[in-house]
């Protein structure tokens, strides 16, 4: 039997209730979801509070970024929200609250939290030197969680932190996954080389010097020299997305940012596309980073360390399709052994209760073969369930998005789908399931 906090339960994996205050908005965002998803994998209750729902009146409280007035106005309503944390975990009686960077926080809400017997934990999910409110937080957590090792980290633990864990982020298989594409999205997320990502300094540099045929770039925030090659009127690209693009891409560049100049610095942290190109199968050149090869082999992903062995590297792949192949699979294969958001909230909730938390109440990663073998017997389910590659990650959303949408009297098989997602929508809706 396993004692937290408030639990006293006879089962090997107790059932914590986590709340996950998303950020605003930024690239953190999506990694508070995938965070959320799998504790809720992991058999947890889990409580979402989707703050970017917010962003519009954040941002509608002042334009200008010399308006004081927005800033105090902008700097009231965090606040408010970081108080509506404290008072939503207290009230249901939560085990941890669990905050990415740039959620929602306070000094004053993390105090009340502890005075309450709530644990706190912070996902440092951004660069240290890119911002610097945390140092003045970080003491106030029960744990910070950083995915930097060296300088960065202790600079962490130097601010006050009582306990800095590294944790590399990872891949949310049920969004970055295999995928058959239809022509359309083929069209128009395809290309022979792609980069996704924002206009950091050292990817501005790299792409103005960089000469690639067949080549799309995808992302916000670059100077107007990168216009021909940017996509869609380089709008933010969703998450979803990006499933689509590392797919429909030949060969994936996944250049990591900086803040400085260098073009293909090597850094202290591995970014989240490494993790989620692998697991759509898409083959990827990344440039090295410290921590990349205590989580990759070398055989798992083309690691470049300069622009003329990048430049060498599309070459050679281009026109090795086989090769490009062996790779991703292999590198696909190490994530879901090794790297998916399951594995890290696992390792993130034993150091925060310091308690191994045993096999998951539920299967982890099922399988559309698990499916499979449940509908022997039923012939229009399997039918139905094999347009689906056997080692795909069964989920119910999965299911549903691929019921016809044509004008066609629909199977047996697709309303047993349509079924069971209407039947958990009402269950959630009426709170009896998560």
């Amino acid at each position: 039997m396993i004692s937290l906090r408030k639990h006293s339960v006879d089962t090997a994996t107790p059932q914590l209730k986590i709340v996950v205050p998303t950020p605003l908005y930024g690239g953190s965002l999506p990694i508070a979801y995938h965070a959320a998803d799998a504790f809720a994998e992991l058999g947890h209750m889990c409580d979402i509070l989707r703050f970017d729902k917010q962003y519009s009146l954040f941002e509608s409280l002042g334009y200008d970024v010399e308006d004081n007035a927005g800033k105090r106005l902008k700097s009231r309503l965090a606040e408010l929200l970081a108080d509506y944390v404290v008072e939503r975990a207290i009230q249901t009686n939560a085990d941890v609250v669990w905050y990415t960077a740039q959620s929602p926080v306070s000094i004053a809400s993390l105090k009340k939290l502890r005075e309450a017997g709530v644990k706190a934990a912070l996902w440092f999910v951004e660069d240290v030197r890119r911002f610097d409110y945390w140092k003045h937080i970080v003491r106030e957590f029960d744990l910070v969680f950083t995915i930097q090792i060296g300088a960065a980290a202790d600079a962490i633990r130097q601010a006050g932190a009582r306990q800095a864990v590294y944790l590399p982020v990872a891949a949310n298989v049920k969004v970055h996954r295999p995928m058959k594409l239809s022509q359309e999205n083929v069209q128009r997320y395809g290309s022979q080389v792609s980069f996704v990502g924002a206009g950091y300094p050292n990817r501005v540099a790299l792409f103005s010097e960089l000469s690639l045929d067949n080549f799309k770039l995808w992302g916000n925030d670059w100077p107007k020299a990168c216009l021909d090659r940017l996509q869609e009127s380089a709008r933010r690209v969703s998450t979803e997305e990006t499933a689509l693009i590392y797919n429909a891409s030949e060969i994936n560049l996944n250049i990591h940012s900086a803040v400085s100049g260098n073009v293909l610095e090597c850094g202290d942290f591995v970014n989240p596309r490494t993790f989620e190109i692998a697991a759509c199968r898409g083959f990827q050149i990344v440039n090295r980073q410290s921590p990349l090869c205590d989580l990759f082999d070398e055989s798992e992903l083309c690691i470049v360390d300069n622009v003329q062995e990048l430049e060498m590297a599309v070459a050679h792949f281009r026109s090795n399709p086989d090769a490009r192949g062996k790779v991703a699979e292999a590198a696909r294969q190490r994530v879901l052994r090794d790297h998916t958001y399951v594995h890290r909230m696992k390792i993130a909730l034993e150091h925060i209760f310091e308690t191994p938390i045993e096999a998951p109440r539920r299967i982890a990663v099922a399988t559309m073969a698990d499916l499979k073998v449940a509908a022997h017997g039923h012939l229009e389910m399997q039918e139905f369930l094999a347009q689906f590659a056997d080692n795909e990650p069964a989920s119910l959303q999965m299911l549903v998005d691929r019921v016809s949408k044509d004008q066609h009297t629909l199977t047996r098989a697709e309303l047993i789908v349509l079924l069971m997602h209407e039947f958990r929508n009402w269950g959630v809706d009426k709170g009896v399931i998560q």
